[in-house]
């Protein structure tokens, strides 16, 4: 059983014994967990964030001006990296001036 199911659980048997104090109290401490149980959930996402970025960060490697994957040529978005930590590939736009041009933020990079 979970600590929620259980705090209902015990919210009911003191209803029916009728003591509304107690019974208005479980039910407030039942809310508190619920939102502690959010709180819990969302500083694990942020966790596991911050897990895929350092992971992420360990397997790059900076070749000036861009950020490469090991194992992967193309080059990544130094903007959408530097500000975002989003790993974003370029793409050839096959242009003359500026070709590399990254999906996510639109910024341009000349072919090095």
């Amino acid at each position: 059983m979970s600590i929620i199911s259980d705090a209902k659980e015990i919210a009911e048997l003191v209803k029916k014994l009728g003591n509304v104090e107690l019974y208005k109290k479980i039910v407030e401490l039942e809310g508190e967990i619920i939102e502690i149980t959010r709180k819990n959930n969302e500083l694990q996402q942020q966790t596991d964030d911050l897990k895929k970025i350092i992971e992420a960060e360990t397997s790059l490697e900076f070749r000036s001006p861009f950020y490469y994957r090991e194992d992967d040529d193309i080059p990544l978005c130094p903007r959408c990296w530097e500000a975002d930590k989003k790993a974003i590939h370029l793409v050839n736009v096959k242009m003359a001036y500026n070709p590399l041009r990254c999906q996510s933020c639109r910024s341009r990079y000349p072919l090095r």
